[in-house]
């Protein structure tokens, strides 16, 4: 290898590698984030409401392990997200009030088919239902 190679060689691989590892750290960031799979917008099948509405679930941005869960339990437009702390492969929501003063609690767990199975609890004027919802993509 002549000295001008020599030279340019190792400023090359630099550049290679690091234009390489920029691209692969947010692909493995991705891949590492718990929340990614929940994250988007999913058809609700709910047993307590009987009607099929859209979920939007959302990163917060401020806890790298929380997610927002936007119209959860149908609250409808307008109101504060419900809030669920993924680990592994389910999303804990711990009670909570949501939309007009209802109390919510339960999980959801992700599925081998991607979509989400859910199990809660949902309390309206003194009025208490446990529910199940399926959520899918759509």
């Amino acid at each position: 290898m002549n000295t001008m190679n020599k030279k340019i060689f190792p400023v090359f691989m630099f550049l290679f590698l690091f234009g390489f590892t920029s691209c692969l750290d947010d692909e493995v960031l991705e891949m590492l984030d718990p929340r990614s799979d929940f994250l988007g917008t999913w058809v609700v099948s709910e047993s307590c409401v009987r009607l099929n509405y859209e979920v939007e679930i959302v990163a917060d941005p401020d806890n790298e392990l929380r997610v927002l869960l936007y119209n959860f339990a149908l609250t409808g437009p307008g109101y504060d997200p419900a809030y669920g702390n993924v680990v592994l492969n389910k999303i804990n929501v711990p009670e909570q009030i949501i939309g007009d003063n209802w109390k919510v609690s339960g999980s959801g767990t992700l599925q081998d088919d991607g979509s989400i199975s859910w199990s809660y609890y949902i309390e309206i004027a003194g009025d208490g239902s446990n529910c199940e919802a399926d959520y899918e993509k759509p």
